[in-house]
């Protein structure tokens, strides 16, 4: 679920397929999110999950997976 979620808010803040959008896939670099889009995705994530996710954690090689990862390890 969390996974699912992740995917359908990334794909809804960049504008983008969810299709494209897979657990290897690192988010800064394949899905080309930047900063503003970013922010967006973790204060997505804090809204709908209610888990706050650091900026800073999401670093240039962060994948889906990794994020969905420490998302669940929170809840």
């Amino acid at each position: 679920m969390v996974y699912e979620t992740i995917c359908e808010m990334l794909s809804q803040c960049l504008s983008c397929d969810e299709a494209r959008i897979r657990k290897g896939t690192v988010i800064l670099q394949d899905l080309e999110c930047g900063p503003a889009d970013l922010a967006e995705v973790l204060m997505g994530i804090e809204e709908e999950l209610g888990v706050s996710v650091p900026e800073d954690f999401v670093t240039g090689s962060t994948t889906v997976a990794e994020l969905a990862r420490f998302v669940e390890d929170q809840l």
